[in-house]
């Protein structure tokens, strides 16, 4: 199937668009729609997941996991010759760790999309003059120091990632010249940096076409409060991911409905507070990815009396995925409130005895379908884990299992139904799994 064949320019535009990522990158599926939009290609997010499925069947995408995607890399260098032959595309495309050296700034003049992601590049040089670019991808460099004249001359910018630059410390101000933004990731991602930006204040409100804007785990303490307001002030605004550093700022969010309703993504990291209670985060309708990361986090509190019933009706619905790191809570009962979850990461929960309590359970609801959409179970480091509940589950949509450093963990709570004609992969210690114990003979 060709490019030619493709149905629509919109799905042609939306391919190209995927070379701008290294060679063998898993490309977030949320993020990709996300870059998509803000580039005006789609109006509406949910007609990215039907221009995936498009590319998929015409064999010119591929599944990396369950989140992300890819290209080919035949269908990659296609795409980088496509862009170099049509002059309103007009890509540079610079990636991997190889480069060290800022491209030559006339060679950014005519571009419309610019791709730096996974470079060696510490520092820019020039001011480089840009009248056409539209997209901007530096993720995942190594730049310390962004001058304050960079931006200067990038009118039509509207996609700017930043995201894992650990070395960038201080965002420049001349970044709010960007008037045509519409989205900004600023995301450190996965393994947090002990630095965090600086963010210049009234910097997010100056960009009063924003619609997009990441800010996992890149430091949300002393200012959260005042970045909230700011959020206030952007009309645009449809999806946000933040990090919080206090109980006080997460609870500050609830009063705003508009900043609820678009906030997609959520990280609560070094709480000072011993107990959180989880429920009021039900009410965000559009949340999908829920992180907690916070030692002094000793119970995520449920008030059964009042809240349950309330949350039994609408509940997590959209969460997708969960992680839960470096917290001393005993278990996670309140994940039976996310019937659509499909991916739960534990890390270094060494206080954690079971994920689903049975007896907690029974006070919430009599007959449970737990877990009905889990497609990825990882448990890192919880030495006390003994089990993921009571009793056996059917787990129908289960893919992967990886556990490690969960030594008295004896059970999975599979059985021969969980198994039956599916494959599930289970990666763990070679004395983990000779010491693994099964429901029955048939599992």
């Amino acid at each position: 199937f060709s490019y030619d064949n493709l149905p629509s320019d919109i799905i042609r535009s939306c391919l190209l668009y995927c070379c701008l990522f290294p060679k063998d990158y898993g490309i977030l599926r949320r993020d990709l729609i996300d870059y998509w939009v803000s580039e005006g290609f789609l109006d509406n997010f949910e007609d990215g997941y039907t221009i995936i499925g498009d590319l998929f069947r015409a064999c010119l995408l591929e599944a990396e996991d369950i989140d992300s995607i890819k290209l080919h890399d035949v269908i990659r260098d296609m795409s980088l010759w496509i862009t170099c032959k049509i002059e309103e595309e007009n890509f540079l495309v610079r990636t991997g760790v190889g480069l060290t050296e800022i491209p030559k700034i006339e060679e950014w003049k005519g571009a419309k999309r610019i791709s730096l992601m996974k470079t060696k590049i510490e520092r820019q040089s020039g001011i480089p003059i840009c009248p056409r670019l539209h997209t901007l991808l530096l993720t995942a460099s190594e730049i310390e120091i962004i001058t304050d004249s960079f931006f200067q001359f990038m009118p039509s910018l509207r996609v700017l990632s930043l995201n894992r630059n650990r070395s960038l410390t201080k965002l420049p101000s001349g970044i709010s010249c960007l008037v045509s933004l519409q989205q900004l990731d600023l995301s450190v991602g996965k393994i947090c940096s002990l630095k965090a930006y600086v963010i210049p204040q009234q910097m997010i409100s100056s960009f009063s076409k924003l619609q997009v804007l990441k800010k996992m785990e890149c430091g949300l303490s002393a200012d959260a409060l005042s970045l909230i307001k700011e959020l206030l002030c952007l009309e645009h605004l449809n999806h946000i991911t933040l990090t919080f550093e206090s109980s006080r700022a997460v609870e500050f969010l609830l009063k705003f409905p508009k900043l609820l309703s678009v906030t997609q993504s959520l990280s609560i990291r070094s709480c000072k507070s011993p107990a959180v209670n989880v429920l009021h985060l039900a009410h965000m309708e559009h949340l999908q990815e829920l992180k907690i990361d916070s030692s002094n986090l000793e119970e995520l509190k449920i008030d059964y009396a009042e809240e349950v019933p309330k949350v039994l009706q609408s509940g997590f619905c959209s969460v997708h995925a969960v992680g839960i790191s470096f917290c001393t809570v005993k278990d996670l009962t309140w994940l039976v409130f996310a019937p659509n979850l499909k991916k739960i990461v534990i890390m270094e929960c060494h206080a954690m005895e079971e994920i689903i309590s049975a007896e907690k359970l029974s006070e919430i609801m009599g007959r449970p379908n737990l877990f009905a959409q889990l497609e990825s179970l990882t448990l890192l480091g919880a030495g006390n884990l003994k089990s993921i509940y009571r009793y056996p589950l059917p787990f129908p949509h289960l893919k992967t299992i990886r556990v490690h450093g969960c030594p008295k963990l004896k059970k999975l709570s599979l059985s021969s139904i969980s198994i039956k004609e599916r494959k599930i992969v289970i990666d763990g210690e070679k004395e983990w799994w000779e010491e693994l114990q099964w429901e029955d003979e048939a599992t």
